[in-house]
């Protein structure tokens, strides 16, 4: 097991530490000669304390002069560490003592970025899914395409004398699997109880050898790190009919290989997925701490020989060489841990919360008094907690959340201005500056965001006394940033098409083809009047945005660049450098939003993007069906895809949802709302068929500038994701949404619910709008 190794040569008081120094010992179990004494730490004291257990349902004890256990054979060596032990036969081996005996071939080194603490976690783990799948299942580790390869379990034991296997195992060993029966890559595995630490191992150790993954857990819960390990499917735990269901279609009832982590009664469950074939291959599952009590034929049934890692060495030392690689690379993800304070005094307290159930797949980990000075170097340990490192600091996380082409993408609105996004007097955890902002970007983008919006103002339209400019804010955001595409928004008026494509092309070539623009027509007149610039009426405000994107799209994709319209004229204009180019993005994408004719217009001529405000469910239809048929005339069908703006409030019940929102619009601040009103319902009205936005918006509607509130996201996580569902089936393709609460809402909407969303898209959701419809349409209903 990984730990900080404190090695001897047989005496104790010559006994040093050389895993913090990163050196094995010696094959023999001898310290490496070419090192002195003073290269490594002594253990000072031939006693330990101990934890002494005098009977079943009762506490430990602290016994504090327990001896420091005896070495027996030359491969013997004595460590130093706090974490469970796969071998109990041996009270030499046990765990809840500072000091006990383990074998080299048993041991593996901590890379120094690797807090012990953490590490602490992957031992059994790390082990028990090593062992199942290249033992019982049969994988071959040696096949991984990449750096990732390790031993070939299958064969390595073929080379083993069966003498050096203990007898109780031999049959598991040699004859558990055939050779014409291994998992080939591409073929399904199956985990029932994927959120323990041994099966977030295995989904990792089986998406290296190629495998497909079907994880059953709570998905709500532990959705959004099984995703983040690579699984391709997740099934939710609850039901588990519906789970073997769910298995059986996913698989085509061709399930060959499954590991359950829970117990027989799930072992049971996880049976019935698999494929039952008397004149085929067998199917094959591992029961980790149990098996059904009833088989089915066809199918053959596996206990991890886990004798194997301790009494063959070979097996051994290819587990925790395989191991050290893995973890120098950074490819495997430990288990999350939580820590415990009192060393092993804690330990009553520890197991105390996990019989409570106060613990949820994390290990609990109780650290040794006296290597807390160690710990603290730079392991993430602070008070005596360690902060685990998080496999969504990597962006792994999100890559593999958005790696299906036909999901729906998220997208977030950028508070750069002051107020938040409710005209509101209700507190709100959301901050305007440029630190906050990166700290939000940051989060939304590992947690599977792919889109942010700027906001454009140039003076106080609604409370928002303050407001940073969106393109040079859109660009900050992107120098925080890795993956999040940014849209500035560009006002036509105030932004002259040749300045603005010149600026957002160089941004595009800074950020390596994340900008994107949204094109606002504008509906604030004292903001054009204010600044020297001609209030135009509704329609030619739209035609002049119409010039501007013709514009735009023209300089970024042609060489030289000639136009003559009535409001902007080019020359021979050749535009250098030309935005980043890549497969399917000629340009910066391009949005523009609007719910008028003229609007409508301009999206189906020249935009790749039309936002949508919140309406109901016939109203989102008829703007997409009329988009589309507009589009068409122009020989653009297919080529505008359709976004939706949303306010979220997602809690744990949907009562609780509406209270907030109630508490949003009762503390409206209405003069502000009130002026916001005026200015855009007279723009809105100003159009010809008087469908202009917020046209028919009312008092609480307005509260949230963009009728957010209408698209309905107000619920519980379950009741979000099946509306966001409905609203892809209709054909949208980009969901931007807003919160009260930004310092904790980014993060809680990614795991909550856009996980959900993926996990759900997985099963087949979000394509059939009749079914969609039947299952949450009411609620868009007026």
């Amino acid at each position: 097991m990984p730990s900080r190794l404190d090695a001897t040569n047989g005496t104790l008081e010559s006994q040093t530490n050389v895993k913090t120094n990163g050196y094995p010992p010696s094959s023999n179990g001898q310290v490496h000669s070419s090192y002195n004494e003073d290269t490594f730490q002594h253990l000072p004291k031939q006693q330990q304390d101990v934890l002494v257990l005098h009977g079943p349902r009762q506490k430990y004890t602290l016994q504090a002069t327990g001896e420091v256990p005896d070495l027996r054979t030359e491969r013997e060596i004595l460590i130093q560490v706090f974490g469970p032990s796969t071998d109990y036969r041996d009270v030499r081996k046990a765990a809840y003592q500072e000091y006990l005996v383990t074998t080299d071939f048993n041991v593996a080194r901590l890379p120094a970025s690797l807090s012990v603490n953490v590490a602490a976690a992957l031992g059994v783990a790390f082990v028990s899914a090593f062992i199942a799948l290249g033992v019982s299942l049969g994988f071959n580790f040696a096949r991984i395409e990449n750096d990732h390869q390790g031993p070939d379990l299958f064969s390595l034991l073929q080379k083993v004398n069966s003498d050096e296997v203990p007898e109780d195992v031999q049959e598991e060993t040699f004859t558990g699997i055939r050779a014409d029966e291994r998992p080939k890559r591409g073929d399904w595995f199956a985990i029932w109880g994927a959120s323990s630490n041994t099966g977030l191992i295995a989904v990792q150790l089986a998406k290296f050898a190629g495998l497909r993954v079907v994880a059953v857990a709570d998905a709500a819960r532990h959705g959004a790190k099984l995703y983040s390990l690579g699984t391709d499917i997740l099934v939710d735990r609850h039901d588990p009919f519906r789970a073997i269901e769910i298995i059986r279609s996913v698989t085509n009832g061709h399930l060959r290989f499954a590991l359950d982590t829970v117990g027989k009664e799930t072992a049971a469950h996880l049976q019935e997925s698999l494929q039952q074939s008397t004149t085929g291959a067998e199917a094959h599952i591992v029961g980790l701490t149990g098996l059904p009590k009833s088989g089915l034929p066809g199918i053959k049934y596996h206990s991890v020989p886990i004798k194997l890692f301790h009494k063959v060495p070979a097996i051994g030392e290819s587990a925790m060489d395989w191991l050290e690689q893995l973890l120098v690379q950074e490819s495997l993800q430990p288990p999350e841990v939580d820590t415990v304070e009192g060393g092993l005094e804690g330990i009553n307290g520890a197991l105390d919360r996990l019989r409570s159930g106060a613990m949820s797949s994390k290990r609990l980990v109780v650290p040794i008094e006296g290597n807390k000075s160690q710990e603290s170097l730079k392991n993430g340990l602070t008070n005596g907690v360690v902060k685990p490192r998080d496999p969504k600091d990597t962006l792994e996380y999100a890559d593999n959340l958005n790696a299906d082409p036909s999901r729906i993408k998220f997208a977030y609105w950028v508070p750069n201005v002051s107020g938040g996004l409710v005209i509101s007097k209700i507190p709100q955890r959301t901050s305007w500056d440029l630190d906050a902002n990166a700290r939000y970007a940051q989060t939304a983008e590992h947690q599977g965001f792919e889109y942010a919006l700027t906001q454009i103002r140039f003076m106080a339209g609604y409370g928002a006394e303050n407001q940073h400019e969106s393109v040079s804010f859109s660009q900050a955001l992107l120098h925080h940033t890795e993956r999040l595409k940014v849209m500035a928004a560009l006002l036509p008026g105030p932004w002259n098409p040749a300045v603005a494509a010149k600026q957002i092309a160089s941004i595009d070539n800074y950020s390596k083809g994340r900008i994107a623009v949204n094109v606002v027509s504008g509906w604030f007149k004292l903001e054009f009047t204010s600044i020297g610039q001609w209030w135009l009426d509704h329609s030619e405000r739209y035609r002049r945005s119409r010039e501007l994107i013709s514009c735009l799209k023209g300089i970024w994709t042609q060489d030289v660049f000639n136009f003559k319209g009535d409001f902007y004229q080019f020359h021979d204009y050749p535009l250098k450098p030309k935005p980043v180019s890549s497969p399917g993005r000629t340009h910066p994408e391009i949005f523009q939003g609007g719910n008028s004719n003229d609007a409508r217009e301009n999206a189906a001529a020249v935009s790749d993007y039309y936002f949508m405000n919140g309406n109901t469910l016939d109203g989102f239809r008829t703007q997409i069906k009329d988009v589309k048929e507009r589009a068409k005339q122009h020989g653009r069908e297919g080529e505008v895809q359709f976004a939706v703006n949303a306010f979220v409030i997602a809690r744990e019940t949907e009562a609780a949802a509406v209270r907030i929102l109630q508490e949003i619009q009762g503390k409206a601040d209405k003069d502000a709302v009130d002026a916001f009103a005026e200015q855009v319902q007279n723009a809105g009205a100003s159009t010809s068929n008087k469908t202009g936005m917020w046209a028919s918006s009312k008092f609480n509607d307005l509260v949230q500038y963009n009728d957010g509130f209408k698209t309905k996201l107000i619920g519980t996580p379950q009741q979000i994701a099946d509306r966001i569902l409905l609203i892809k089936s209709l054909g949208v393709q980009v969901l931007l949404v807003a919160f009260l609460h930004y310092e904790d809402d980014v993060k809680h909407f990614g795991e909550q619910v856009l996980a959900l969303v993926r996990k759900l898209e997985a099963e087949g959701r979000g394509k059939d709008e009749a079914y969609e419809i039947s299952l949450t349409g009411d609620v868009y209903r007026e």
